[in-house]
C-alpha cells in the first residue's frame, strides 16, 4: 500500500444518497433493454421514487461530519444542504417533464430513458461536487453534470434552435473546463497537494511566511474563469441565453438550477474551504463580477420578448446576487456569525421553487398549444386565473417581494453583504433588483391587462399540476419557515472549517 492512504475498507455508508441515484440510473438503462413498455409515465414515477429515497437517506445524514476514500469524499453538513436542493430540483423537473415526455416528445428527439438517465447521471455529478475533498473530485462531478447538461439542451434534434444552443455550450464548456483544469494544476504546483483541507494548510504557511506567490493569485484567477462559466456569471454567459431558448422548456428549467448548483458547490469548496487563506485576493473579484452579472442580467433581459430568452437573462442576474453572497465570506472574525454561504445555499434552494415554476407555467402554456413570447400570456388572467395568479407568485418571488421565498432569499443575501462592510454591493442588490421589477412586472401585466387574441388554454396535465402545487408551497413556506431552513444552511461552518 501507498505511503498515506488509508489501511481500512471505506466506509460505503456514507455514499447512500449517492448510490442510490447511481443504483436508479443503471436501474434506468436496464429497464430500456428488458422493460421497454416502461418508457413512458412509469420511468418517471420510478426516478421520482428513486430521488425521494435519495432525498430520505440525505436527511438522515444531517449532523454527519467524517471523510472516507482518504480524504477525497466528506459527508458533511455541506454536502446534505448541496443534496437536498438538487434532489429537489430533480423531482420537480421530472414532475413538469412527464407530460412533455410521454406526449409532446418532438419527433427525431432522444428516447424516454435516457432523458431520465441523462438528469440522474447530472444530479449524481453535482453531489459528487457537493461532496468533494479533492480537486480531482470536483473536477469529476463537474464534467458528469456538464456533460449530460449539453447533451439535454440539444434534446429536440430537429430543431436548429436547440443544437446551436447545445453546441455553443459545449464548445464554450470545453474550453472552461480547460481553464479550470489548467487553475487546478498550477494549485497542486504551488502546493503538492490536490487534496482540498491540505491545500488550505499549505496556502496558510504561504501567508504567514510574507506573502502569496503569483503563481497561486493565477491559480485563483484561472479556478473563478471556469467555475465563472458554470454558474454563467458574465462575462462567461454567453452561452447561456441561446441554451434556454433553444432546450425544450422543462430542460431548460433543469439546466437554471442544477448545474448552476454544481458551480457554485465547486466555488464554495474551492474557494471557500481550500482557498480561504487568499480572501482578500479573491472576494474583490466575486464582489465586481456580483455586480457586473446581476445589472447585466435584469438590464438585458428588458429587452426580450421571449419568455425563456428573459428567464435566461433573469437567470444571469440571479447568479450576481449569488456571487454577492460569496463575496461576503470571510468578513467576521467569528465563522459561526458569518453569512455569505449560508444565505447562498438557502438562495440555491429558493431559486429551484421559484424559477422551476416559472419554466413549468410555460411548459404548461405550451402543452396546449400556445408559444413561449410574451403575447402568448395576453389575457392569461381572465382565461385561466389559476394560471396567471401561480405565475404571478413566482414573478413576485423572483422580484424579491414579501412574503415569499425570493425576498428573504435576497434579505439574507444583502444581510451577508452589510456585515462584510460592503454597503455598496447590498446597495447594488437593491437597484439591480428594481431594474428585474420592470421585467417581471411587465409579464404580470401583460396577462392582467392585455386582451387575449388566442382560444384560452385546454387540457389537463396532473403531474405538471402537481408540480406547479408544490413548487407555490415551497415558494411560499421556505420563506415563512426560513429560519430553520437558515439554521441547517448554517452548519457549513463547522462542516467546512473543523479538521478531520
Amino acid at each position: 500500500m501507498l505511503p498515506g492512504l488509508e489501511t481500512v475498507n471505506p466506509d460505503l455508508a456514507l455514499l447512500t444518497p449517492h448510490l442510490i441515484i447511481l443504483g436508479l440510473a443503471l436501474l434506468l438503462l436496464a429497464i430500456d433493454v428488458i422493460v421497454p413498455r416502461w418508457r413512458g409515465a412509469p420511468m418517471a414515477y420510478l426516478t421520482i421514487i428513486g430521488y425521494a429515497a435519495a432525498l430520505v437517506a440525505t436527511l438522515l445524514m444531517i449532523d454527519t461530519n467524517e471523510t472516507t476514500f482518504n480524504g477525497m469524499f466528506r459527508a458533511d453538513d455541506f454536502s446534505v444542504f448541496v443534496n437536498i436542493i438538487v434532489l429537489t430540483a430533480g423531482i420537480l423537473s421530472v414532475l413538469i417533464s412527464i407530460n412533455y415526455m410521454t406526449s409532446r416528445a418532438e419527433p427525431g428527439s432522444m428516447p424516454v430513458p435516457e432523458y431520465y438517465t441523462l438528469i440522474t447521471f447530472s444530479i449524481l455529478g453535482t453531489m459528487i461536487v457537493g461532496a468533494a475533498g479533492d480537486l480531482l473530485i470536483v473536477f469529476l462531478g463537474i464534467e458528469m453534470t456538464s456533460l449530460a447538461a449539453y447533451t439535454l439542451t440539444g434534446f429536440a434534434r430537429h430543431r436548429t434552435t436547440s443544437l446551436e444552443g447545445a453546441l455553443k455550450y459545449f464548445l464554450l464548456g470545453l474550453f472552461a473546463s480547460a481553464i479550470l483544469v489548467y487553475g487546478m494544476a498550477w494549485t497542486y504546483g504551488a502546493t503538492g497537494t490536490t487534496n482540498l483541507t491540505e491545500i488550505a494548510t499549505e496556502l496558510t504557511a504561504f501567508d504567514t511566511a510574507g506573502g502569496v506567490e503569483a503563481s497561486l493569485l493565477l491559480a485563483v484567477l484561472l479556478v473563478i474563469i471556469g467555475l465563472g462559466f458554470k454558474v454563467a456569471a458574465v462575462p462567461f454567459h454567453m452561452w447561456t441565453p441561446d441554451a434556454y431558448q433553444g432546450a425544450p422548456t422543462p430542460v431548460s428549467a433543469y439546466m437554471s438550477v442544477i448545474p448552476k448548483t454544481a458551480g457554485f458547490a465547486a466555488m464554495v469548496r474551492l474557494l471557500v474551504q481550500a482557498m480561504a487563506p487568499l480572501r482578500d485576493e479573491w472576494t474583490i473579484i466575486i464582489a465586481v463580477l456580483a455586480v457586473v452579472t446581476m445589472f447585466f442580467g435584469n438590464i438585458v433581459a428588458i429587452a426580450q420578448t421571449d419568455v425563456k430568452r428573459m428567464l435566461g437573462y433573469s437567470s444571469i442576474g440571479h447568479t450576481g446576487y449569488m456571487l454577492a453572497a460569496l463575496a461576503a465570506f470571510g468578513a467576521s472574525s467569528d465563522l459561526n456569525d458569518d453569512l455569505s454561504v449560508t444565505s447562498l445555499l438557502f438562495y440555491l434552494l429558493a431559486y429551484a421553487f421559484m424559477n422551476i415554476g416559472a419554466f413549468a407555467v410555460v411548459t404548461w402554456l405550451q402543452d396546449r398549444g400556445r408559444g413561449v413570447d410574451v403575447e402568448d400570456f395576453r389575457g392569461l388572467a381572465s382565461q385561466s386565473p389559476y394560471a396567471a395568479v401561480i405565475m404571478t407568485i413566482f414573478l413576485l418571488s423572483l422580484t424579491g417581494l414579501p412574503p415569499l421565498v425570493g425576498f428573504y432569499a435576497k434579505y439574507y443575501v444583502i444581510l451577508a453583504t452589510v456585515d462584510a462592510d460592503l454597503i455598496w454591493l447590498a446597495v447594488a442588490i437593491v437597484l439591480a433588483s428594481a431594474a428585474s421589477a420592470f421585467v417581471y412586472l411587465r409579464l404580470i401585466a401583460t396577462m392582467y391587462f392585455s386582451q387575449a387574441e388566442q382560444p384560452a388554454p385546454e387540457g389537463s396535465t396532473p403531474f405538471l399540476g402537481a408540480g406547479l402545487i408544490t413548487m407555490v408551497a415551497g415558494t411560499v413556506l421556505v420563506g415563512v419557515f426560513s429560519g430553520q431552513v437558515i439554521d441547517l444552511a448554517q452548519e457549513w461552518v463547522e462542516a467546512l472549517t473543523v479538521p478531520f
